[in-house]
């Protein structure tokens, strides 16, 4: 008696076990459709990899006895630190997108 019970559990866990196999390999060929689907369409489309990057002349002048400290990336601007011979501080925020001086912040020791 105690052989049909087991018997009935093992076969009750063996189709939950299918079922949960079965949905882990749709999930699995869904997964790898996405990914294959997403590499080829980015291969295909040629506007995704043709960027035109402008060219910028712009100039930074700074002064004989400053150098540069620091070129810091901070989302929309390039923030360059300076100091000079004196031990002050001078810092530039330019527009990543204009490439135009946005921000000038000078710190002088007294």
């Amino acid at each position: 008696m105690s052989d049909i019970n087991t018997t009935e559990k093992d076969i009750k866990s063996t189709k939950i076990l299918k079922i949960a196999v079965l949905i882990m390999t749709l999930l699995l060929f869904i997964g790898f459709s996405v990914v294959f689907y997403t590499i080829g369409y980015r291969l295909a489309n040629n506007d995704t990899q043709e960027t035109n990057i402008p060219i910028v002349h712009n100039k930074l002048t700074i002064k004989s006895d400053q150098e540069i400290l620091f070129i810091n990336d901070a989302g929309k601007n390039i923030v360059i630190t300076l100091i000079d011979g004196k031990n002050n501080y001078q810092i530039i925020s330019v527009d990543k997108k204009s490439y135009n001086v946005s921000a000038e912040l000078s710190m002088v020791r007294e």
